[in-house]
């Protein structure tokens, strides 16, 4: 579903096809926050959905080093992190499994590390994110997090830099990350959901729903037709080619809570 000017189809996902939803994956940067921080209303929302039966799994960039206290702290099902390195899963006794889809290694690290100290010439305030130091397979770069100045025009000259220089680039709301291998979001959620939690990928279309803000969710966007994207991914259409099937009238958390609040509501459910 593309387009030039930032609109998409009104018509989207129906309620009938939300019926069916046995997990909702989401994004968290823009998508869970408000203003950077996570409010109740999201962790409430989760706690609702895992009480309706409804698997709950965060999709993020973020760092290994943040990704295992989410799995252990949030009501949340998994969290698969660095744009589909790892997923950490918490078992029925309360201890995480980690299963990791990333190969790395001192030089490809060093390598990553090299190509980001380059992108920083590329505009004014580029930064190494804050959270490099918790990461375990790829590297970012802060265009939006800790750092003013830099535009959507310069985050996308710091992924083609990384993408000349051979690796795999995705940008998000904040950062641009960067790794070496073929994992990404998507490939990384369909093997979870297969083999951690039952839900085959000839089935994954109708059973899957997703949200998320950035370009870095296209490839959620590409796989599940039941998408969503919170209100700010339209500033990100225009460069983006997958686009989601429907997108929320709230934005980052209040954004959240509507599409969770939906899939309650198509449950039968009381909404929060």
């Amino acid at each position: 579903m593309n387009s030039s000017n930032g609109s998409i189809p009104a018509s989207g996902v129906t309620d009938d096809a939300l019926a069916g939803v046995k997990a909702f994956l989401f994004d968290l940067d823009g998508t869970v926050t408000q203003d950077g921080r996570v409010p109740a209303s999201s962790l409430a929302a989760m706690e609702l959905l895992q009480a309706a039966g409804i698997l709950t799994l965060a999709v993020t960039g973020r760092p290994a080093g943040w990704c295992d206290l989410i799995a252990r702290w949030w009501p949340v099902d998994a969290v698969i992190g660095e744009n589909g390195a790892f997923c950490f899963a918490r078992r029925g006794d309360g201890r995480i499994t980690r299963d990791w889809f990333c190969e790395t290694s001192d030089d490809g690290r060093a390598r990553l590390t090299a190509i980001a100290d380059d992108t920083l010439s590329l505009a004014p305030n580029l930064a190494h994110a804050a959270d490099n130091a918790w990461r375990a397979c790829d590297i970012a770069v802060d265009f939006a997090e800790d750092v003013d100045g830099p535009t959507l025009d310069d985050a996308e000259r710091v992924r083609a830099r990384f993408a000349e220089a051979g690796a795999i680039a995705k940008t998000s709301s904040i950062h641009v990350n960067a790794w070496f291998g073929d994992h990404d979001k998507k490939t990384t959620a369909c093997q979870v959901l297969a083999t951690r939690f039952g839900i085959a990928e000839p089935d994954q279309a109708a059973q899957i729903a997703y949200i998320g803000d950035a370009p870095n969710d296209e490839p959620m966007f590409a796989a599940f037709p039941l998408s969503f994207g919170v209100a700010g991914v339209r500033r990100f259409l225009p460069v983006m080619t997958a686009h989601p099937a429907e997108i929320a009238k709230g934005d980052e958390a209040a954004g959240f809570a509507e599409i969770a609040n939906r899939l309650l509501a198509a449950r039968k459910i009381r909404p929060a």
